[in-house]
């Protein structure tokens, strides 16, 4: 059969539209002068993790002590990068630079190339009509365009993968005299080098080994199906190697346990399976996600574990958390397969709900799935099913996203996988739904067809409007990263009016994120840390307003004893006066946790406590200050801040002995300051014991030898030694 082919000019069309749209959003998105430009100048998240793998390839500091967790090849190429355009340094290591623009230019141009290729593949798949509609959505893909503009590796990996589709309908069709062995290598090695970049790929070279090994297109192609394992192999063999070298069985990494328990989560709300939730409260960047993970497990299980036990660890707790709450389970795996199509886009660490503000050419139907993921289902329905395997193509690769989102988590950029085949699906939906009216009879049968096909796409496009989460379309996730990100702006600034300005940016910030999203312990944490924030030329907010800041910790901290014990109702008084928010915290504290919830809240719900307790340390108000930060050294015994302020407290409530011992702890520990020695030595001088004061006044002043208190109370320490 003569493969259906799209005329030169149907491609140009496609790949100028394409070019077109990319450099409009990087016009509007990079001269944003507000909160989006803000985000959009900096790295965040995943970002960030690879810009550091690649820095440490480029200038051969790179070292693992175990198998790779995150894939390693975007990075490892980034890195190259780096070796030839050296990224800043220092305050500037997060901000997006002359380098970074060159790659994310890069990726809009591979971006071009994979518009470009989904044409040939609906083309080639369906007809030359759906193939020229299905790359002219691609190239209004406002959500696609926008994961490109980001050092991330979804545009590259759609690349891959849509080129690997390409390959595997050439070996099914044996495309080509004498050649189907030479693309079942190259579809090989597309596939491992996918796995390098996005671990989903595994399913997908499952999916084609399958193909290849049963009966598609009336026979089996077993040398093919071992040419491509092979491939992909060889491919992977590096990332392989550096395992084994650690002594680790690890074909390329090792996530995939923790990545499933990210996804079902151990609690009864079936909306947090959807979207990321860290392993521990106020964790979520991505330099955590490992190390929480491993430690996590390895607590469990008391000793030292392998990346492959670890992420054994982890899929065996999913199995624990479904046996337990098969209901909630269920729930959470449908609403996951559902945004396969779904137009809803999962909040990231930079969301396109929020960017789309800046491009509003990109922000329409025409560029998401509000109208192209339900048409798609329909034309999964409509197109044939036997006899045509580029839509057997499609409909695998397709197949292969769905399970990825049922096994883990829902990202906006995780899901793009999918677009190739919905944008073809769709278009080859309303080719196949006009085809079928024409080729009816005239009259009723024709109106009845006609009719029940637009039935049908008005339910499905209703029924993606049905929200699969609470919050669906919220961006307070984005607004507390412009409010964290302001922040680093604020502590780096020279200049107090600057730094004054981006702090109160940060402050601003959060208050939109917490007014979205009011249980979000992220958001008040942000807001927290804005209205704390001090700097050599800059003062802390709270000094100027206590009262705002006081408030933002007990209800940070409320948030957070709803999420351990599962009283949301609680949320409800966080408009209520701080008196009454206390006592609420106080009837909390007895209440039971919900299973797995110490784990996910201890370390974020130790410092809740402890800053509560530090707008505490006054008056009547001293016996609950002493009894947060009790609670908050159970969780956290080593926490500095909270065994110093345990001691103070220890001190104004009186009681002199008890202070002495936990001063005298610290030092023990470590904490070996000017502040600790003054403090102590303070003690024994109420305790009336000068004597022992004395060498601790000296030592602290030996630590700040400017300290003019320290020098004060050593001369009355000296004064009542050897009175005059």
């Amino acid at each position: 059969m003569t493969p259906r082919r799209l005329s030169t000019h149907a491609l140009l069309l496609v790949a100028l539209l394409a070019v077109a749209t990319r450099v409009l959003f990087e016009l509007q998105v990079r001269g944003d002068r507000g909160a989006v430009g803000t985000l959009a100048a900096h790295l965040q998240g995943d970002e960030c993790a690879y810009d550091l793998m690649a820095r440490s390839f480029a200038d051969g500091s790179f070292h693992r002590e175990r198998a790779f967790y995150q894939e390693p090849l975007y990075a490892f190429v980034l890195g190259l990068v780096y070796r030839v355009a050296p990224p800043p340094t220092d305050a500037e290591a997060f901000r997006v630079a002359g380098v970074h623009l060159g790659v994310i230019v890069v990726q809009h141009l591979l971006g071009v190339l994979c518009c470009v290729l989904v044409a040939t593949l609906g083309a080639r798949a369906v007809s030359p009509r759906v193939g020229l509609a299905a790359g002219l959505l691609a190239a209004l893909s406002g959500p696609l365009i926008f994961a490109e503009s980001q050092l991330l590796k979804e545009g590259p990996a759609l690349l891959l993968w849509v080129g690997s589709l390409h390959l595997w309908l050439d070996v099914l069709e044996d495309r080509g005299p004498g050649r189907g062995r030479g693309r079942a290598v190259l579809l090989g090695a597309l596939l491992g080098l996918g796995v390098l970049l996005r671990g989903n790929t595994y399913i997908l070279l499952a999916l084609v080994l399958a193909t290849l090994l049963l009966r598609v297109g009336g026979r089996r192609r077993p040398v093919s199906a071992a040419l491509v394992l092979g491939a992909a192999l060889l491919a992977l063999s590096p990332a392989t190697i550096h395992n084994l070298r650690h002594g680790e069985l690890v074909l390329s990494t090792y996530q995939s346990g923790s990545n499933a328990a990210i996804g079902m989560p151990d609690d009864d709300v079936p909306g947090q399976g959807v979207s990321y939730q860290p392993l521990r409260s106020g964790r979520g960047e991505a330099r955590f996600e490992e190390t929480d993970a491993v430690e996590l497990a390895e607590r469990a299980e008391g000793r030292r574990l392998s990346g492959p036990e670890v992420s054994s660890y982890w899929w065996r707790h999913v199995a624990d958390v479904v046996s337990r709450r098969p209901g909630v389970a269920l729930d959470r795996v449908l609403r996951k397969l559902a945004y396969t199509v779904h137009p809803d886009e999962a909040p990231d660490v930079k969301d396109w709900y929020f960017f789309r503000r800046a491009t509003p050419a990109l922000a329409s139907w025409v560029s998401d799935f509000s109208l192209w993921g339900p048409l798609a289902v329909l034309g999964l329905v409509l197109l044939p099913w036997r006899g045509r395997p580029g839509l057997l193509v499609l409909r695998l690769s397709l197949l292969a996203v769905a399970l990825t989102l049922m096994l883990f988590f829902v990202f906006g950029r995780y899901r793009l996988a999918a677009a190739p085949a919905l944008w073809i699906l769709a278009a080859g939906a309303v080719e196949e739904g006009w085809r079928r009216i024409a080729a009816a009879r005239p009259g009723l049968p024709r109106a009845a067809i006609a009719g029940g096909l637009l039935l049908a796409a008005a339910a499905l496009v209703g029924a993606g409007r049905i929200p699969l989460r609470a919050g669906a379309g919220d961006q307070h996730t984005s607004w507390v990263n412009v409010a964290l990100m302001e922040l680093n702006e604020a502590r780096t600034a020279a200049d107090a009016r600057a730094a004054a300005a981006h702090r109160d940016a940060a402050a601003d910030a959060a208050r939109r994120g917490v007014a979205e999203a009011p249980g979000d312990p992220d958001a008040h944490e942000a807001l927290l840390l804005a209205l704390d924030l001090s700097t050599p030329v800059l003062a802390a907010r709270r000094d100027e307003d206590p009262a705002e800041a006081a408030a933002a910790a007990v209800r940070r901290l409320l948030v957070l004893e709803a999420m351990r014990t599962g009283k949301h109702d609680v949320l409800r008084a966080l408009s209520a006066p701080i008196d009454e928010q206390l006592r609420l915290e106080e009837s909390l504290r007895s209440v039971p946790s919900l299973p797995g919830r110490d784990a996910y809240v201890s370390g974020s719900l130790a410092e809740a406590l402890s800053r509560v307790a530090e707008d505490l340390r006054e008056g009547s108000n001293l016996p609950l200050a002493l009894s947060f930060l009790e609670d908050s050294l159970r969780l956290q015994p080593d926490d500095r801040f909270a065994v110093l302020s345990r001691a103070l407290v220890l001190k104004r409530m009186g009681r002199l002995p008890e202070a002495e011992a936990a001063y005298r702890a610290a030092l023990a520990s470590g904490e070996d300051t000017a502040e600790v020695n003054n403090n102590l030595a303070n003690v024994l001088l109420l305790l009336d014991r000068p004597a022992e004061a004395v060498p601790l006044f000296e030592r602290a002043l030996a630590l700040e030898p400017d300290n003019a208190m320290v020098k004060k109370n050593l001369d009355r320490a000296r004064a009542k030694v050897s009175p005059p």
